[in-house]
């Protein structure tokens, strides 16, 4: 029974494949995830950032001090253009509609849906398509997957600022790994084929926070939304990709997919700012039918922009005859 044969059909596979699963028990029969001890723990969003953490640090591993320009220059890059897209979206919505946005879709939801990303749908597909410069620049497009970055986009009016621990939270682990790694190549050696055992558990716990009813409540918000995301912010993305960092185009997609933060990101901004607190509870149940949406669709379409253009894994194999 080739089971992982079939696991990898799927554009990422190997952690999409646990997300669905375990979002389908979560949306099912979810007592099943929360007995408690090691399920819960392993199988659960109670360790989604522990294993996100362990994660962060096998693809630290892999990055060679030589490689850190090319790593902030690909991530950083996306990154810049992403928060950029989401300000002026932000700013055009609350500007020319005002907090209430227009057919439903107010400015955080707006927000958050461009400032967004899932991290663990990037890894997952940059292990299928990625060089070891893409799956190294993880830990810079994780900087801005906390709910923190919406939050600071709409405007932060008692001075808070930038959340600088989530920056740290993120960059400690990649850090670590690489250190090591670079000082014994024994320890890089021992984590280069850790990333796929990772990344089973990232999803798996990244699913269980999913109900993948949501998908059942769409409107023309939703709608309006999910087109924004596919049809403005993804090309917009792609051709950040290849225009700008001369590359096939599969990582921006790969790094436009919605993260399960999103889902958090509402509640967080209500309690921090009091005039988006009438949105949080709508905004909430619209991100949760875009992230559905997003972890089904966005894997597919950075396999079609694979096979159009070609990924970093082909360009690997190639290099050597040149």
């Amino acid at each position: 029974m080739d089971i992982l044969g079939k696991v990898n059909k799927v554009p990422g596979g190997i952690m999409v494949v646990p997300m669905i699963i375990t979002a389908v028990i979560n949306t099912f029969v979810p007592g099943v995830l929360k007995i408690g001890g090691p399920t819960t723990g392993a199988f659960s969003g109670a360790g989604a950032m522990a294993f996100i953490g362990a994660l962060l640090f096998t693809a630290g591993s892999q990055a060679k001090y030589s490689d850190l320009r090319a790593i902030c220059s690909r991530g950083g890059v996306l990154v810049v253009v992403r928060l950029a897209v989401a300000y002026i979206g932000s700013w055009l919505t609350i500007k020319f509609f005002g907090l209430d946005g227009f057919c439903g879709v107010s400015a955080m939801a707006i927000t958050i849906v461009l400032a967004n990303c899932n991290p663990g749908v990037y890894a997952g597909l940059m292990q299928s398509y990625g060089d070891n410069i893409d799956k190294a620049a993880m830990g810079v497009i994780n900087l801005i997957a906390v709910p923190a970055t919406p939050l600071v986009i709409l405007g932060i009016a008692d001075g808070t600022g930038f959340d600088y621990m989530s920056a740290i939270s993120t960059l400690i682990p990649f850090s670590l790994g690489m250190i090591l790694a670079n000082a014994d190549e024994k320890i890089r050696k021992m984590f280069s084929t850790a990333t796929p055992v990772v990344l089973m558990f990232v999803g798996a716990c990244l699913g269980a926070s999913i109900n993948m009813k949501a998908i059942l409540n769409v409107g023309i918000a939703e709608v309006i939304l999910i087109a924004i995301h596919l049809f403005i912010f993804m090309p917009i993305m792609i051709a950040t990709d290849r225009f700008i960092l001369k590359r096939p185009g599969y990582a921006s997609v790969a790094a436009t997919c919605l993260g399960g933060f999103a889902v958090v990101a509402p509640r967080v901004i209500g309690e921090r700012l009091p005039q988006y607190q009438p949105y949080v509870e709508s905004v909430t149940a619209q991100m949760a039918v875009v992230l559905v949406f997003s972890i089904i669709v966005f894997p597919y379409i950075t396999k079609w922009i694979v096979s159009k253009y070609g990924s970093g894994v082909q360009a690997a194999q190639q290099a050597p005859a040149k």
